[in-house]
């Protein structure tokens, strides 16, 4: 038996048609199954666990986006369960999904039953991350599985929050600027923001190698699954399942513009493409563990943070802990996280 873990109320209610439709076609292909509602204030996590720990499920289907699949793996950790964990993506950017080979389009639903039906399942790593206060006491802690950020990534994600608040009451706004249009619109906004006033950061990362310290940085980003921001391949070498993460540094907007388009060339682009150019790419830092210190900015408050495209705390201090092989999670046989 499996649990089905969605939102019907998503995107204006029309994501119920789509789970009914997801429902038929899971006990078409012979999965049985309960379905369970998320809910807010991050209940999804606590009942998810509950109904896992009652040892009725032998696996957990996340339908959602990069949020949904961030609770309900959640709710498995919290169980102490080992049940394998499956997506059926539906979401705005779909990081996960995308990185182990699985659209979230209409179109792409029922090849995405026959993976969970086939069952075939791969490790994958998830973040444990902790902020600490300016002496060092805790502040709070969570769990991350596609990516954590500060800077420029977490202001996006709190300005198309902004956004959503602010259309959710209209219904017009609500159809027309919703799903990409957000995203559009926020990192719109913080672009022209960032133009009218830029706001580096200095960091300095220590990891098992040693400390490194980077200056004028807009944006860090440590990264677990292959795909970012809906496209993006950060370091095409990543594995999610090695026991490592990659810290990847912007420094400016041409850098992020940079990293941007090199995968998505018929000729791959490299470091090199770019210096010629005058655009200086950072290097990515691999590691199991990072210590991550911001430096404060005068008159300015700390740096924005977010984790799995959502808004978490403000702190100057955070540590990152890989966990190895956290989850086991069902994808399709001929990819095992690596997109061909």
């Amino acid at each position: 038996m499996h649990l089905l873990v969605g939102n019907p109320t998503a995107q204006s209610g029309r994501a119920a048609g789509r789970i009914d439709e997801a429902r038929h076609l899971l006990w078409a292909a012979s999965v049985p199954h309960d379905f369970l509602a998320t809910q807010p204030e991050g209940r999804t996590v606590t009942e998810t666990a509950a109904a896992v720990a009652t040892g009725r499920y032998s696996a957990v289907i996340a339908m959602g986006g990069d949020g949904t699949f961030a609770e309900v793996a959640k709710g498995l950790l919290q169980a102490g369960a080992a049940v394998p964990m499956a997506m059926l993506p539906t979401g705005t950017a779909n990081d996960q999904g995308k990185s182990f080979g699985l659209e979230s389009g209409e179109d792409d639903l029922a090849r995405n039953v026959q993976v969970i039906a086939d069952g075939h399942t791969v490790p994958l790593d998830g973040g444990r991350i902790f902020a600490f206060d300016t002496f060092d006491q805790p502040l709070g802690a969570d769990w991350f599985f596609d990516s954590a950020g500060w800077g420029f990534s977490a202001l996006v994600l709190r300005m198309r929050n902004e956004d959503r608040r602010l259309v959710a009451g209209v219904p017009i706004l609500r159809e027309l600027y919703r799903d990409q249009a957000v995203y559009a619109g926020a990192i719109l906004r913080a672009f022209a923001l960032a133009a009218v006033q830029e706001q580096p950061f200095e960091a300095e990362v220590t990891t098992a190698a040693g400390p490194v310290f980077y200056e004028g940085v807009t944006d860090l980003i440590v990264k677990n699954t292959r795909i970012y921001a809906g496209a993006w391949v950060l370091d095409p070498t990543a594995s999610p399942e090695d026991g490592e993460m990659e810290l990847v540094p912007f420094r400016g907007r041409d850098e992020m513009l940079a990293r941007g388009v090199m995968d998505h060339q018929e000729v791959p682009l490299n470091a090199e493409h770019f210096e010629a150019v005058g655009v200086q790419l950072t290097p990515a830092l691999r590691a199991a563990n990072f210590d991550i210190r911001l430096l404060p900015r005068p008159l300015a408050q700390p740096v924005e943070s977010q984790i799995d495209g959502e808004e978490w705390m403000r702190a100057e201090r955070f540590r990152v802990e890989v966990v190895r092989h956290a989850l086991r999670l069902v994808v399709p046989r001929s990819l095992d996280g690596h997109p061909e």
